[in-house]
């Protein structure tokens, strides 16, 4: 392994000026749990590495008109906060079965973001949940849709020089339900299909549907032309029946030591219908 040098910032501005010294052989690292064992394995040769974790203003939640999370917040922060549990179940319940206790430990939020895996389990109910991100650099901040964060397989619309800082997620509406389901080779593994659902519903219709799926696309995909289908209509089983096949069409996985393409294809109908069927039982 590449031998490599350390830092750890106290600030986003020190953060900025020890990328801009390394001019593109640096990279910011989180919990590490993904980028040291590329680096391990000769993916990654960085000249240095910059952490994030000594910077106090990326951690963190708070409740306020919605809920905002710092980059850095601990993926078992995520699974402990009991308004989240109650008000955004959804991440939670994605938080709760990421990888094992020990690395969700040390996992961040920023982090299983930035990786850009097709995988990452936190990416489908940050999508169904309406998630804005906040990306800042040396002089620059925008906020970008979570649609819009993921490019391909490890890629995101992040400069080398700039950092996730924040998450931002509207308060639910009334008559919300939401859920994440997940399917994996064994338990605490990486995800083979992961999927999240969010309706708002008023008098039996659905107001608003949102649909997310991981793992059988190059980034983790939106489905926003089967949410259209489902708006304004009673949920019944002729509908999610129609919803599954369409769900089939739209994901493009790959057959990998995971799975194979068909599985995936067949499996992630079945569980957009069952998160569906859940997030309807959900509704509160």
């Amino acid at each position: 392994m590449k031998k490599f040098d350390y830092y750890k910032p106290q600030t986003s501005g020190e953060a900025f000026k020890l990328m801009e010294k390394h001019k593109g052989c640096a990279r910011y690292i989180a919990g590490g749990t993904d980028i040291l064992v590329r680096i391990k394995h000769g993916v990654m040769r960085p000249d240095a590495l910059v952490s994030l974790t000594g910077i106090g203003e990326l951690r963190g939640i708070q409740h306020n008109k919605g809920v905002t999370l710092g980059s850095m917040t601990l993926i078992r922060e995520l699974e402990r906060d009991p308004v989240l549990a109650r008000e955004y179940p959804v991440l939670a319940q994605a938080a709760g079965v990421l990888a094992s206790p020990q690395i969700r430990n040390v996992a961040t939020l920023g982090g299983n973001l930035g990786n850009a895996a097709p995988s990452a389990d936190c990416a489908p109910p940050l999508m169904v949940l309406d998630a804005l991100l906040t990306i800042e650099g040396p002089g620059s901040k925008r906020e970008v849709p979570i649609d819009g964060f993921f490019l391909g397989p490890g890629r995101t619309c992040c400069d080398s020089l700039e950092i996730l800082t924040r998450i931002s997620i509207p308060p639910p509406a009334d008559k919300t339900g939401m859920a994440f389901l997940k399917v994996g080779r064994v338990s605490q593994d990486i995800a083979v299909i992961n999927a999240a659902a969010l309706l708002v519903m008023e008098k039996g219709v659905c107001r608003k549907c949102r649909l997310a799926v991981g793992a059988v696309a190059p980034v983790p995909l939106r489905l926003k032309g089967i949410e259209t289908v489902i708006e304004g209509q009673e949920i019944c089983d002729e509908l999610l029946d129609r919803v599954g096949k369409m769900v089939e069409q739209e994901v493009s996985p790959i057959t990998d030591i995971r799975s194979t393409e068909e599985y995936r294809r067949v499996v992630t109908g079945v569980m957009v219908r069952r998160a569906i069927r859940q997030a309807l039982q959900n509704v509160c």
